[in-house]
């Protein structure tokens, strides 16, 4: 039989996947995989980043936008400690990712040498499948192995290998043919969908709670949701899932959400959970009501909520068998009530999206950046005030795609996620939304969009503070502290990477600079001074934030001798009562 050396082997796994692209930097321990992909380059390009932790976060982005696995590697020790962001962001928000980390030479091993780490300990908790090779003869199916495991536990694969191992030969056992991954479960039990059914037929004032989990479902959630008449709401990460603007939208459910979803939610008698494992627990119906819950992991059923009636298996077929087995409703009170409260909160978003105000408003700025965008726009979204303002002002259609990263929640997610956009789908429209805080963290991989020709938008909302951390200091009844940042002028920046930048600091400004943006054919950053004093109100502001604002108040004027500029007494007044 034929020879292969152990990391041409472990490529050609890669191929059979249909695994195209890798992101990562190379290195000693590790540079025997970059040989191997070198000569498949025709079939799987590498993508050097500047940072291992942005090539994790590009690679959780790229999963999260296609479902797809993704890539990264990088030498043991340092390099593999930097991809840890990365992997817990694709951990917790459930979505494939395989991890090459390169090691010592295995005769090495346990010596204390240069750059060992013991990395399989250090990978116990982020990985839902954690090997180490200890020879080549296997490998074709340890990779296989790791690739099904994460696409079947929705997590992180990490195969820590010492570098000798990948220069043996072994038998050339491997098939040359494509694999996909199916997942088993597909169709929920019959018997529970009648029980569902008749729950929903009883049921007065049913919301529906989606999450990601229906994103390849979205023709049959609005289905479901307009044939029982329901008000429809989502999680954070489940922006553009119902449009903006269908008419049972009540939009997203959290702290950072909508008024009326959360008084629908606290006004329902029957809660259905469409694809999501919620956590904000303090934001679902306080009273026992019951419970819908669909969802292709059976582990989630039941986690957060007390769940009558579970129904496992893929989220398109379940909505399919639940709208024909339930009635079909017309005129329901309860969703015309919401949808009056919805009317109104509308309203005072767009009150908000024309202001002209200077310094700019960070509400205008989201709408001048909605005229740019396209029909199948990809945005990515970053951790802080950014979300605020995107999640709430954006106005998404179901061609557009949101991503950001929900369940960690780190910053500096927004560029790695444009670049990973525009990788997987060069035609698409890339736009990257972040702050000075996020984008500092990340900033040098702006030249990584630069080198590989990819023209996303990047644009900053630079208010020279850690805002969304001022926020939560404040609601905490603390002073402000350790939120000023130094000023970068990220659009010289931009020139100097190669790259365009543009700083707007005038209203007027916007429009015709995003335009520019718009039209370029590389990648551009524009740096926009924002409002400081914007303040990212919950939509339903409750009595423990209340109370913390006027705290932090009190002890300004006391400890601080000055008044903290609030926000105006009528917007206060509008998210309180």
């Amino acid at each position: 039989m034929a020879k292969i050396k152990a990391n041409n082997a472990l490529v050609q796994v890669l191929k059979n996947w249909q695994i195209d692209h890798v992101y990562g930097i190379p290195g000693d321990s590790i540079d025997k995989v970059v040989d191997a992909l070198k000569k498949e380059e025709d079939d799987i390009k590498f993508y050097q980043v500047r940072h291992e932790e942005v090539g994790t976060l590009a690679a959780s982005s790229y999963a999260k936008l296609t479902g797809k696995i993704a890539v990264a590697l990088s030498i043991g020790g340092p390099g593999a400690i930097h991809m840890l962001n990365g992997m817990y962001d694709a951990k917790m928000d459930n979505v494939p990712m395989l991890v090459l980390a390169g090691q010592t030479d295995s005769k090495l091993l346990g010596t204390k040498y240069f750059q060992e780490v013991d990395l399989p300990k250090l990978f116990e908790d982020v990985a839902v499948y954690n090997k180490q090779l200890e020879s080549a003869e296997n490998i074709h199916e340890i990779v296989d192995e790791a690739i099904k495991t994460a696409y079947a536990k929705k997590g992180v694969a990490v195969l820590t290998i010492p570098s000798d191992i990948l220069g043996e030969k072994i038998e050339d056992k491997i098939p040359r043919e494509q694999y996909e991954f199916q997942n088993a479960v597909t169709y929920a039990n019959e018997n529970d969908i009648k029980k569902a059914a008749e729950l929903i037929n009883k049921s007065e004032k049913p919301v529906v709670l989606t999450g990601v989990g229906a994103k390849d479902a979205k023709e049959e959630l609005l289905d479901f949701i307009d044939h029982i008449d329901a008000p429809g709401l989502i999680t954070l990460p489940a922006k553009g899932i119902i449009p903006d603007k269908h008419p049972n939208f009540m939009g997203n459910l959290g702290k950072i959400g909508t008024k009326p979803a959360f008084e629908a939610t606290k006004d329902a008698d029957l809660l259905i959970l469409v694809g999501t494992n919620y956590p904000y627990v303090d934001y679902l119906p306080d009273k026992d009501i019951p419970c819908i819950q669909i969802d292709i992991n059976q582990t989630n059923i039941g986690k957060r909520f007390n769940v009558d009636v579970g129904l496992v298996g893929d989220t398109k077929n379940v909505l399919d068998s639940l709208t024909n087995a339930s009635n079909k409703v017309t005129g329901r009170k309860f969703l015309k009530a919401c949808q009056e409260n919805m009317r109104i909160w509308n309203k005072w978003l767009d009150e908000d999206r024309s202001q002209n105000k200077k310094p700019i408003r960070p509400e205008r700025l989201m709408a001048e950046i909605e005229k740019i965008s396209t029909k199948n726009t990809v945005f990515s979204v970053d951790v802080g005030t950014s979300t605020v303002w995107s999640t709430r002002y954006l106005q998404l259609s179901h061609n557009h795609q949101f991503i950001t990263s929900s369940w960690l929640g780190t910053m500096g997610c927004a560029l790695p996620g444009a670049i990973a956009s525009k990788i997987a789908n060069p035609d698409k429209q890339a736009i990257a939304i972040t702050g000075d805080g996020g984008l500092s963290m990340v900033m040098q991989d702006f030249v990584t969009a630069v080198l590989y020709k990819l023209p996303i938008i990047v644009i900053v909302l630079n208010n020279q503070e850690l805002s969304f951390i001022k926020y939560e200091q404040q609601a905490a009844g603390e002073l402000e502290y350790g939120i000023d940042l130094g000023d970068i002028d990220f659009a010289k920046f931009a020139d100097s990477c190669g790259g365009i930048g543009y700083n707007v600091e005038d209203v007027n400004d916007l429009a015709p600079t995003l335009e520019k943006a718009k039209n370029s054919n590389q990648p551009v950053i524009v740096n926009v001074k924002v409002d400081p004093d914007a303040a990212p109100l919950p939509g339903k502001i409750v009595w423990d934030e209340a109370r913390g604002y006027a705290k932090f108040e009190i002890r300004t004027a006391l400890e601080e001798n000055r008044l903290e500029k609030m926000p105006p007494l009528k917007t206060l007044i509008r998210r309180f009562f």
